[in-house]
């Protein structure tokens, strides 16, 4: 940290904030260190923000200071906004207690400067006592794992360890527990479809939350268990039309607002939130571990490419097949006019995701198009259609070797029929369709525009991604690395 020039503009503030902190043994609650992981943590050094306490016991408000100026080995705070905070903590009685940031890996102490910053702001906002300044250590992955070095700072410039822990129960899981108990017979009336608590066990890892938002939801509604979310984007005001959102969400983490709805759902649900694209700086092993993955048999856990992205949805598809995970996967098409779900069984569908779609791979790869759809032109009925189709997808693939269920190898009849299209307006043309037609020429007989079908497949010989044998699993040394996506029309010039 270095000082800036302008913080001694804290001094001239016509309102003074006075601070008292005598406290040598800080709790910083569960949301507060989430906080600092999501933030701090998934940064490169230096970042910071400022800490809080509404007790003087524990830390529970934490301001990250985005807009800082910085470099690899400096910190420089964002003087007017950090003001702007600090005077609204003192208007609601919230003390300011320190100042947190990260450090170059190895670097675990303030240096001199930080020794120095620390001095200037309680000269400057009046603090008596001591000042927490604890230093971070961040993963070199930068996936939200840090390490917190506390240091607390007195008027006599000497720098002390003062006692740090972290909360075992937040306010947040308090709020949960007491959900819990207000709504004891949520799941009353699907006992029979999912008895024995049985979905509480299963798990989604969904690639892409915005517009699966209300699959999700419904996943939740059967009880599901476990959710893991990736998506890096923020809830904007064009997403209200089409993914269920709404305007006070706006500016937040799609995978944050879902969590929220899942939990008032299911407030026992475990939820974890990666508000990262799964690009390529995610490894096949950062997936596996991101995604609280295990060796072993996956008949418990789904993996749903809901992407809008070609290339990210192959990921998917070569995550499945690698690791012989059930894969579920959707795409709306132009305008609405009708979408697409598939899926893949290990051991049971006859066609993989890439066999499936391999005429698609061919038009993207030798023209080389960005393979970025949209569901701009789509109406929120067509989603809500699709997310309906993808819904009961999940829950044969979940309950297919569940004999007290409904589902019990209801896939059977789908095994080479793995690939549904949906009719959604009378403009939707596909070859598959033409029986339909033949159907709607009769002015008697006319079929509604929702219409959907299972098209039967057959293994593409020599699939770039199984072999043309997707019900045997893949092993790992098949496919080494999924970041790649495997091109065999990208052959070199003669």
């Amino acid at each position: 940290m270095k000082i800036k020039e302008c913080l001694a503009k804290m001094k001239n503030k016509e309102k003074k904030s006075e601070f008292n902190v005598q406290n040598t043994k800080w709790t910083f609650t569960a949301e507060v260190y989430d906080e600092i992981c999501k933030t701090i943590g998934c940064r490169r050094p230096e970042y910071g923000g400022l800490l809080g306490s509404s007790d003087g016991v524990h830390i529970d408000h934490y301001y990250f200071d985005a807009t800082s100026e910085r470099s690899a080995g400096v910190y420089m705070m964002d003087i007017p906004a950090c003001n702007k905070v600090i005077h609204e903590w003192n208007d609601n009685d919230i003390e300011l207690v320190g100042v947190i940031h990260s450090h170059p890996n190895g670097v675990t102490r303030p240096s001199h400067g930080d020794l120095l910053m620390a001095k200037n702001i309680i000269e400057s906002i009046n603090v008596h006592g001591r000042f927490f300044t604890p230093i971070v250590q961040v993963s070199p992955k930068l996936n939200g794992e840090i390490k917190i070095y506390p240091y607390s700072f007195e008027q006599s410039v000497e720098m002390k360890t003062p006692l740090m822990e972290i909360e075992t129960e937040s306010a947040e899981e308090r709020r949960i527990a007491a959900l819990d108990k207000k709504a004891p017979n949520r799941f009353e009336r699907i006992k029979r479809v999912f008895p024995n608590n049985l979905m509480a066990k299963k798990k989604v890892i969904c690639i892409g939350c915005g517009g699966s938002r209300p699959f999700l939801e419904t996943l939740a509604r059967c009880g599901v268990g476990t959710f893991i979310l990736f998506d890096g984007d923020i809830v904007e005001d064009t997403n209200i039309a089409t993914q269920g959102t709404f305007i006070s969400e706006l500016g937040k983490l799609k995978v944050d607002v879902i969590k929220t709805r899942i939990l008032d759902i299911n407030p026992l649900a475990h939820v974890v939130c990666i508000p990262k694209y799964l690009d390529n700086a995610i490894t096949d092993e950062d997936f596996f571990k991101m995604a609280m993955l295990k060796n072993g048999d996956f008949r418990d856990t789904l993996l749903c490419g809901c992407t809008d992205n070609f290339f990210a949805q192959d990921r998917c598809a070569q995550l499945s097949v690698k690791y012989g995970i059930p894969y579920l996967a959707a795409q709306i098409f132009e305008k609405g006019k009708g979408h697409e779900v598939l899926f893949y069984y290990p051991g049971l569908t006859a066609s993989c995701p890439r066999c499936i779609l391999e005429s698609r791979y061919k038009k993207i790869l030798t023209v080389k198009k960005s393979g970025t759809g949209s569901s701009e032109g789509a109406a929120v009925c067509v989603t809500d259609y699709l997310n309906s189709i993808k819904s009961y997808t999940a829950l044969k693939i979940f309950c297919y070797d569940e004999p007290l269920t409904p589902y019990y190898h209801e896939l059977d009849k789908f095994a080479d029929r793995n690939y549904f299209m949906t009719k959604c307006s009378s403009e939707f043309n596909a070859p598959a369709f033409e029986p339909i037609k033949l159907v709607e020429a009769n002015e008697t007989d006319l079929t509604f525009p929702f219409v959907t079908i299972a098209i039967g497949q057959t293994p593409e010989k020599g699939c770039p991604l199984c072999g043309g044998t997707s019900n045997e699993n893949a092993p790992d040394r098949i496919i080494p690395d999924t970041r790649t996506i495997i091109n065999p029309y990208d052959k070199p010039e003669e």
